[in-house]
């Protein structure tokens, strides 16, 4: 008996096709368009990384989106209060994005809903599975975007 090795390829697209759909990563987050809150958490991670803030530079290769699109978020999150420009002191042509305060305490609050967000897709799924999943998606990943290396790199 002959198995046919693309005989989920339907499958696979379908199962890809929902996932564009899935809304977990496009709804609003305490209050914030889901994009802004990346944004938001790549500048709390690049401060993280550094005594400084971070740059629209930083953010659009850690994002993988152009930096009028990285401004155009920034400049949304300075309205709203939750960062704010700064130039760095020894470069005065670098311009650092830092977290208000207010912009720090929702960047928490989003690391910590999609940390549950995550624990929960764990506890479902088991830690083998999880495993499995993680090494697939990496897997999938590389072969679809062979340019991009891992952001573990």
């Amino acid at each position: 008996m002959s198995i046919d090795k693309y005989e989920n390829v339907e499958k696979l697209i379908d199962i890809f096709q929902r996932f564009g759909k899935a809304d977990w990563r496009k709804k609003t987050i305490l209050g914030l368009k889901a994009s802004e809150m990346r944004v938001l958490l790549c500048v709390k991670q690049g401060s993280v990384n550094s005594t400084k803030g971070t740059t629209v530079k930083y953010i659009s290769k850690r994002l993988h989106v152009t930096s009028p699109t990285v401004t155009q978020m920034v400049n949304n999150l300075i309205e709203g209060g939750y960062v704010y420009r700064k130039s760095d002191t020894a470069d005065r042509r670098i311009t650092e994005i830092m977290l208000t305060e207010k912009g720090e305490q929702l960047a928490d609050a989003a690391k910590k809903r999609y940390h549950d967000m995550f624990i929960g897709m764990i506890d479902h799924l088991g830690k083998e599975q999880s495993d499995q999943l993680i090494e697939l998606l990496n897997q999938v990943f590389e072969y679809l975007d062979p340019d991009i290396k891992k952001d573990s790199e």
